[in-house]
């Protein structure tokens, strides 16, 4: 349980060279880079964490200078500064390829730093192996172990663990220790030490399969047994650990993943889309119960997701991320109802943000061929310097309403209808004479089931003064109200 602490992380994967591609071999162009070294969903790699089969990733506290990098290189993330909070479930969200599990496997230590530091509480885990950093990872795939019971794949790890947190074979003697008899005296207590610890696991192994009052229990196996019960407890999977895995439904198998990774204790949980496997309804139980659990074991999480639904039930606050860089930073209501830029106003929300493009006349007027709208005064100082120029304008679809004609109402006519039940879904084209020859404007709105529209009816809807958003459309940052306007940049 500590906090997890990004500084100026940076990476950056090089391209194939053409020269190597023409000279490359048949054989080898067939080869997938995957077979090459283990899956990192692979079982052994979500035990292991991979790390002997990757190189120690390389620590640069300084951003990388350009001639650093590959002459040919993608960046993938760049000047990436983030701090997790002891105990706090973060979510990492954004479209595919803007580096959220590329971030995510280079905290687990699965993918090698161009630049920057991580650190763990006080650790600086950036220079080591994977095993070392106390951190436990969930992957898409389940990544179990398939001949073995839930209760050996729960109990893997810990056995593991405890082979490694044994004395050394190789241990020497204290050099205090001069004395010829001394010393061949504790040669033997060590070499008792050793064949009795062999000879416990032996009997451990070859006693596993036999009913518990058969087995033999070494001390080591009893704190196993007891871990891998309490966790079983926990996940409510008691009767399921003596199935295999292809015995078990896809939240079962979600259920064992999240066990292993609580069996270890570790500092951090990191769970990669663990939920994209998952049918609706399944993913919204464990999306509750991996909520609750993370509540009940208050461990520091990070969260990869491509779903605004997860991503705002669950996080205390998101990260969203674009083309590798964070764009915005904060807790899900705040994202919503405050996008600091476009991107984030769009991406955020299960219907997209509708946009427009308007004239500004002062003192906080905006003007579009299709309607004429008067702003709140808490626009009249932010839009001072706009006065005569083009802007953004964005609009919710839950906050455009039907409404009777008027100048500051836009006309449109339905194209579709998606009846939902408990709302309906409206996408409408503006009627815009002005517009004729360019492609139409489509709005998106969502009303009441008991609203009843036809495909092109003509109607006019209003729009929220309130909760209009306007963007600079050079910068599509976010300009905000005097009223909302921040004293000074969010501190990440």
């Amino acid at each position: 349980m500590a906090q997890v602490v990004l500084e100026k992380i940076y990476k950056t994967f090089p391209h194939r060279s053409k020269a190597a591609v023409r000279t490359s071999t048949p054989a080898e162009e067939t080869v997938p880079s995957s077979s090459l070294r283990p899956s990192a969903d692979s079982p052994a790699i979500a035990e292991q964490m991979g790390e002997a089969h990757y190189p120690a990733p390389v620590s640069r506290r300084e951003r990388p200078s350009q001639s650093a990098l590959p002459n040919s290189s993608s960046t993938v993330l760049r000047d990436i500064n983030l701090t997790v909070h002891d105990g706090e479930f973060l979510v990492l969200v954004g479209p595919s390829g803007c580096g959220k599990s590329t971030l995510l496997r280079l905290i687990a230590g699965l993918e090698s730093l161009t630049g920057g530091n991580i650190w763990v509480g006080d650790r600086r885990i950036t220079d080591l192996p994977p095993k070392q950093r106390d951190i436990a990872m969930v992957f898409q795939n389940y990544a179990l172990y398939p001949h073995l019971t839930v209760y050996n794949n729960l109990a893997f790890g810990l056995r593991r663990m405890g082979q490694e947190n044994s004395p050394d074979d190789d241990q020497t003697l204290p050099e205090e220790e001069s004395k010829p008899s001394s010393k061949n005296s504790e040669q033997m207590s060590a070499l008792q030490q050793k064949l009795q610890r062999w000879g416990e696991e032996f009997l451990t192994r070859i006693t596993r399969a036999f009913p518990d009052k058969l087995r033999y229990w070494s001390e080591q196996e009893r704190q196993v047994d007891q871990r891998v019960k309490a966790v079983a407890q926990t996940l409510q999977i008691e009767a399921l650990l003596d199935r295999l895995p292809r015995q078990l439904s896809g939240g079962q198998k979600q259920r064992v993943a999240l066990g292993r990774a609580m069996a270890r204790n570790p500092q951090a949980f990191l769970m990669d889309e663990p939920l994209s496997n998952l049918d609706a309804k399944l993913r919204t139980e464990t999306r509750t119960q991996i909520v609750n659990l993370q509540r009940k074991l208050k461990t520091t999480t990070i969260y990869v997701t491509h779903d605004q639904t997860e991503a705002m039930t669950m996080g205390d606050r998101i990260v969203v991320l674009n083309g590798g860089q964070i764009q915005q930073i904060a807790t899900p209501i705040e994202l919503y109802t405050r996008p600091v830029n476009r991107f984030v106003a769009e991406f955020i929300g299960t219907l997209p943000m509708n946009f427009l493009e308007v004239e500004v006349k002062a003192p906080c007027v905006v003007v579009h061929p299709a309607f004429r709208l008067t702003l709140p005064d808490t626009w009249t100082v932010p839009l001072r310097r706009y006065d005569g120029r083009s802007l953004i304008l964005g609009i919710r679809p839950e906050h455009l309403s039907l409404s009777v004609p008027a100048p500051k109402n836009i006309p449109v006519r339905v194209e579709r209808i998606e009846t939902l039940g408990s709302d309906t879904h409206l996408t409408v084209r503006v009627s815009d004479e002005s517009s004729l020859g360019q492609s139409p404007i489509r709005l998106q709105i969502r009303v009441s089931p008991d609203q009843s529209t036809f495909v092109d009816e003509k109607l006019w809807i209003s729009l929220t003064p309130q909760k209009v958003h306007l963007f600079d459309p050079t910068t599509h940052n976010a300009i905000l109200p005097t009223a909302l306007e921040p004293d000074s940049h969010p501190s990440w």
